[in-house]
């Protein structure tokens, strides 16, 4: 999709949602949550707020025009959870769907968040974080598939920023989730109370779960991206 999109310059694409994946933006919502408190919760998301703290200097990366001065903006997704690719009666992929939020970004944005829908071992609204872990092996997968495409149009700086974006897109969710917890689950559906509180901590889970890992995986994405080169010359 990426692939196929890639020669569209920045700028032609109407910006659908502004600050889709800005995380400033999400934390300033997230601040206001607080400040109103407006049902009585803050008082037991002290634990999840120290972990919106532990991380928010860091997961401002894409937002520090000194750190992406040189990395392209390009049409992408924006919404690259696994169930957005149609599949036929053989599991073979068809095409994407879901396009309604398709503008400009980073590619990281997609690649995070197609990484944070798949490697999970268990389901995202999990509440034994004991079974949220990595499934290492479809990570693997997942990246020599993309980057058989990528390959073609990807820059190193791009290669470079693609773990970072796995980072960023749980936190950003956990804080999206988190933040409607404190608002009183006023935008994401709900199965139960207390069930926005419990996706965020499953997504703080694996957040914590790729960080420590997160050598290891830029290790295979740098691998694989060298392999294609290999093959393309």
């Amino acid at each position: 999709f990426q692939y196929m999109l890639s020669d569209i310059p920045p700028g032609e694409m109407f910006e659908v949602i502004p600050d889709f994946h800005n995380i400033q933006k999400r934390l300033q919502h997230l601040e206001e949550a607080i400040l109103n408190d407006s049902q009585g919760r803050l008082a037991s998301v002290a634990a999840e707020l120290k972990v919106v703290k532990q991380y928010a200097q860091a997961m401002q990366y894409f937002q520090q025009l000194d750190k992406v001065a040189d990395l392209p903006k390009r049409v992408i997704h924006n919404d690259t959870k696994f169930n957005n690719v149609l599949l036929n009666s053989n599991d073979e992929a068809q095409c994407v769907i879901d396009l309604e939020t398709v503008m400009d970004g980073y590619v990281a944005y997609d690649f995070g968040d197609a990484v944070r829908t798949i490697i999970n071992t268990s389901t995202e609204d999990e509440a034994d974080l004991e079974k949220i872990t990595l499934n290492m092996p479809l990570f693997t997968a997942f990246v020599k598939g993309y980057l058989k495409e990528a390959s073609k149009f990807l820059t190193d700086r791009e290669v470079d920023s693609l773990m970072k974006g796995a980072l960023l897109l749980p936190y950003m969710q956990a804080v999206r989730f988190l933040t409607d917890h404190i608002n009183g689950d006023t935008y994401f559906k709900t199965k139960f109370k207390g069930h926005n509180l419990q996706r965020a901590r499953a997504q703080f889970q694996l957040l914590k779960m790729l960080d420590a890992n997160a050598d290891e995986m830029h290790q295979i994405i740098v691998k694989e991206m060298e392999a294609n080169k290999t093959a393309n010359c």
